[in-house]
Order: C-alpha cells, then structure tokens, then sequence
C-alpha cells in the first residue's frame, strides 16, 4: 500500500485530490505525451477520414470496468454522446458517434476540430450512472476522510506492482513534508522550494522533479485604460527580469516562459521568440506612452507613473516572493504594483468579473493547445482575458488545421503575436519535486512524472514495508 500526501491550501486541495485519484482509477480513450501529441489509451489506434469530418477508434481488447463488466464500444460511444451534452471545446461540431461493431467507435463532425482528440484526453472512461466505477488500476474503497484505493486484479495493462493507494490530505506542504518524517505516508505530492535541498540529503527519500504543464502569469485587465495599450504592456514586460524571479523567487526549480504554449510541444518554433530584460528601455516606451515621472515626490515620498493593484495566489509562498520581486523590479522604472494576497478562488472570480487590475496566478497549459485556446480565447467562457481579441482568430486558424504543417504554421503565428501584443507578463513554468520514500521504485525515471505510473511502483526487495 502506497500512502501520499497533498499538501495544497483549501481552495485548489479538493481539485488537487480528485485529480490524483482519477489517475489512479478511471483513465481516458487517448492521453498526451510530453511533445502534445496524442497517445493510445484505451485505444489502441485511430484514423481521421474524410478529410477530418470523421474519426474512427479502435477499443483496445478485454478492458474490463471495476465491476467485471467488458467495455464495449458501444458504451464509449454512449459516454461520448453524453458528454457532448455538458462539456462543448472539442464535441461542438460533433454531429454523430456509433459503434458499428464492438471494437470501433466513429465520430462525425461537421468541420474538422484540431482539439477534438485532445478532449478525449481530457474524457474519463466511467460508468455515466456510477461514476466511481472506473477501468484504471485501482478501485475506489473510500473518499473520506481519505481517498483509499486496492488494486484491481483484472487491470487490462497488467498487475499493479503495489496493493493500493491512499491520498492523505495536509493543510500544508510542510504539514505534508513532516508526515513523510513521521512515517504517516510514503510519497509526498509536492514538495516545497524551500525543503528540497534537505529532502536531497536524506538518504530514506529521493526525489523527483520533473516540469510541469503550468505556467505563472502577470495577467492584466485589457479593460484598464492603460493595460489596453500594447506599448504600456510591452514597457512592463522589458522592465522584468524573469531570470532573477526564477532565481530568486523559485530557487532555480522552473523555466523562462516567454508565451503560454508549452514548449516542449512538437510544433513549437525552435527559436521562441523573448523579451529581453531592459529597463532603460522600459522607461523610454513608458515617457513616449505619455506617462512621464510627476515632477515633485507623492506625501508617501514616492514618484511613480502609475499605479496598479495586484492580487496573488496566497496559498503558495512563492507567489508572494514573486509579487515582490515584480513589485521592485517595476517600482525601478516608475510603475507602483500594490500586493494584495487572496486565495484561488477569490482570484478567479475577481478575474471573471472584471474586478481587478494584474493578477499573479497558476495556469494549466496542458500540452496541447486546447487550453491555451479555452483561457486566451476572448469568447470562451473559461477566458482569463477581457478586452482582448488579439489572439482570437489565430486560435481558430488552429482549431481548423488539419495537417502538421497548418499546425506548425498557427503556433508560429500564436507564438509571434503573444510577443508583439505581450497581453501578459509570462513568467515562468513550474517545475515540481516528488518526494518517495526508498522503499519504493519507481521504475527508470525520464523526468516524466512519476504519480502518472503509480500502478507500475515496485517495493524494493529487502526494506521494510
């Protein structure tokens, strides 16, 4: 039994918990690999025919639910069906799905989707009426006050290496990191930037950091007066040396980012496109923006071009060292960014409504485009952007390509625009440390993640269990 600890603030720990427990018993009909690109899954192929109006899937064989019961095509045909009804990106220009046999699924469209399969990355393989009977590698037991799971004996990829799988809840990742001490779990989801180097100095836990889908953004209100200028946005941007926050603030545990689009992704541009840290010429484009230095000092003592408010996530203390690198970094040429903490929540509904100036957040980029096009996309109802449409009709380009090459040509095009029209600050990917205990192997390590391998685990002959 595999024992791991969450330890994330209330506001993301619930989500953080559901989303490590269905990789653990439900999976999808195809999933991503590193590069974006779609890999089998519950599938074992598929082909797109008539010009990409049509999609066929073939089931892998004796893929049972936890119930016993074989999972037919026909019941994936039925799940994608109800499916169209309650989640739209991907399934919108669906028109029909069938199972003309009990292997094969067909999927009509009435335009080609380039983000139809990465929606059925995103699907999860689940009995509709019981939705904790999945067909993963361990069977849900319990989801309170812990997620406990056993090992499902008829798993279709082999037998599980270890019997199950807990998921203990900490309030912190310290609270998390001291019961990894304390012999409460066995596996610590993440640890801190702070507890890494003595993490690497035990010799009962190793760790494994690998870069994660996530990016951390300054995103700002295209609605404020002078957000919705790109020479203010670009001024902004030279004036941040995103190597020094990575430095500094995250303790070297990330990388630059320079767009939202992952760019380990296969048809990302080889030479990305970056802002270079200039603070001289941050100050020029701000005077010609015509917002110029006052000339005498405020009653704080300060003279400052202008003033912006700031929220960041509260529940992870990199954010606020972050907040305050930015907050010096754009105090240097005259801009006065005011920090205000708030959880996640707060921000996202801040963020919807319109009720902010800048925000300092966490933003799933996945790792293939649908989710750059779900936040960046001004017409999405999950958009992180108002007031800017400058993206807009790239992202279809993309959505309708259907060829590698159309591919490669609308990222380039996404990845040139998020530079010249800088609608953010992109700072940084966050990169993550597990923490396992010894007693464990995990197999050849690649830097990929390994809790997305849990089932593949192994005790290590000759420590104690």
């Amino acid at each position: 039994m595999v024992r791991i600890g969450i330890g994330l603030g209330s506001s993301v720990r619930e989500n953080a918990v559901a989303n490590l427990g269905a990789l653990l018993f439900s999976e999808s009909l195809v999933s991503r690999g590193l590069d974006g690109r779609a890999v089998a899954g519950l599938v074992s192929g598929w082909q797109w025919e008539d010009g990409g109006e049509t999609l066929r899937l073939q089931l892998k064989p004796n893929v049972r639910l936890h119930d016993g019961a074989l999972l037919t095509a026909e019941m994936v045909a039925d799940i994608i069906r109800r499916s169209r009804l309650t989640s739209s990106l991907g399934f919108e220009y669906v028109t029909g799905v069938v199972a003309p046999d009990p292997r094969s699924i067909v999927v009509s469209l009435s335009r080609p989707d380039f983000f139809l399969l990465p929606e059925l990355t995103v699907l999860k393989i689940v009995r509709p009426e019981a939705p904790d009977i999945g067909t993963g590698p361990f069977k849900i037991t319990a989801k309170e006050p812990a997620f406990q799971t056993v090992v499902f004996d008829r798993y279709h990829g082999g037998t599980p290496g270890v019997t199950g799988v807990t998921i203990v809840p900490y309030d912190t990742q310290r609270g998390a990191w001291a019961g990894l001490m304390r012999d409460e779990v066995d596996a610590v989801q993440e640890v801190s930037r702070e507890t890494v180097e003595f993490v690497d100095s035990s010799h009962n836990v190793q760790t494994y950091p690998s870069l994660q889908p996530y990016y951390i953004p300054l995103l700002f209100n295209h609605h404020h007066p002078a957000l919705a200028r790109r020479d203010v946005r670009r001024a902004l941007n030279e004036a941040v040396d995103r190597d020094a926050i990575l430095d500094a603030a995250m303790r070297g545990h990330g990388r630059v980012a320079n767009d939202p689009i992952w760019p380990f992704h296969w048809a990302y541009p080889s030479a990305g496109m970056r802002h270079a840290y200039d603070p001289v010429g941050a100050r020029r484009r701000l005077d010609l923006a015509g917002l110029r230095l006052p000339g005498s000092a405020a009653r704080d003592g300060t003279r400052t071009r202008l003033t912006l408010r700031c929220l960041f996530w509260s529940e992870d203390a990199q954010y606020e060292r972050i907040a305050l690198i930015l907050q010096r970094q754009l105090f240097d040429v005259g801009i006065n960014l005011v920090l205000t903490p708030a959880d996640m929540t707060t921000i996202a509904q801040r963020v919807q409504s319109g009720n902010f100036d800048t925000a300092l957040i966490r933003v799933n980029a996945g790792r293939s485009l649908d989710y750059t096009y779900r936040f960046w996309h001004t017409k999405r109802p999950e958009s992180l952007v108002r007031g800017y449409p400058g993206v807009d009709r790239l992202l279809e380009d993309l959505r309708s390509s259907t060829d590698d090459g159309r591919t490669r040509s609308a990222i380039a095009a996404l990845v040139q625009r998020f530079y010249e029209d800088a609608p953010a600050i992109f700072i940084a990917w966050a990169q993550v440390t597990r923490a396992i205990d010894r007693q464990f192997s995990v197999g050849e390590f690649n830097s990929q993640d390994p809790l997305a391998s849990i089932w593949q685990w192994r005790p290590v002959a000759g420590k104690p269990q």
